[in-house]
């Protein structure tokens, strides 16, 4: 009986020993396979979102947004808001934030930016550069916040680059509030954030989804977007009338830390 036990044991042995092998050669495969990959198609999207961004002189876009709070004990609590851009480019804006957190209205005509905080009923007013773009790079350098929405002012501009970017994927066609999108992944050092840009022959973003993975709760900020690429508007708007009783302040500049660069 000892053949035939012989026998019968070597198609088991076989087979065990198959499965090892392929489990050690999966082990021992080049590290570069399990690396995430820079999808050209996407990068190509991207820059082309940036580009046709950049030919835009005038428009008008509506903002949902929704953003997560994560609580002391991992809760998460979230908030909606909505963000209106009216810009003439290269030097007119006007921006209102409404949230629960506040309610803002950014305004400048080429020469002065204001910032109203409407609930405080407070104002300031500073000298500004000649463009959006640079009035943007002022404010975050000297003042510590952005202009709304900036990403829609740098995707495509000189300053913006794709080298952060470590991932990048095309999930495919999607749609977004009844429009046609393709739907894209990407990934940097501490965000994973995902786009759906509109397909045909105007690439606009229709919706953001970014989530912080250097929190271990992954909050998320989530955008959608409702163009307007043909608004209505006279110079008044984007000229501020301070309204009856209005205080002005001083926009305080951010003190850099100590051993930063002046």
């Amino acid at each position: 009986m000892k053949p035939t036990r012989q026998f019968c044991m070597k198609p088991v042995a076989m087979a065990v020993a198959i499965v090892l092998m392929a489990t050690f050669a999966w082990a021992q495969a080049p590290a570069e396979a399990a690396k995430p990959s820079l999808d050209p198609a996407a990068m190509a999207a991207l820059q082309g979102m940036g580009a046709y961004l950049r030919t835009l002189k005038v428009f008008q876009v509506e903002v949902a947004t929704t953003d997560e709070d994560v609580l002391d004990d991992g809760q998460k609590l979230q908030y909606d808001g909505v963000t209106n851009i009216l810009a003439r480019m290269p030097d007119r804006l006007r921006a209102e934030v409404a949230n629960r957190r506040h309610q803002r209205l950014y305004l400048y005509d080429g020469k002065n930016f204001t910032l109203f905080a409407q609930r405080a009923n407070f104002y300031a007013t500073i000298p500004a550069p000649p463009s959006v773009g640079k009035l943007d790079e002022m404010l975050e350098e000297n003042y510590g916040f952005s202009v709304p929405l900036s990403d829609l002012f740098r995707w495509g501009s000189p300053n913006w680059s794709a080298e952060g970017i470590t991932a990048a994927t095309d999930f495919g066609p999607d749609v977004v509030g009844g429009t046609t999108c393709e739907h894209y992944g990407f990934r940097q050092a501490d965000i994973d954030w995902q786009i759906w840009i509109q397909r045909g022959e105007y690439p606009l973003p229709r919706k953001l989804v970014i989530t912080t993975t250097t929190d271990e709760a992954r909050p998320q900020h989530t955008a959608v977007y409702t163009w307007n690429l043909a608004p209505s508007f006279n110079d008044a708007t984007f000229t501020f009338d301070p309204p009856a009783g209005a205080g002005k302040v001083v926009l305080d500049e951010t003190t850099p830390a100590a051993g930063t660069a002046q």
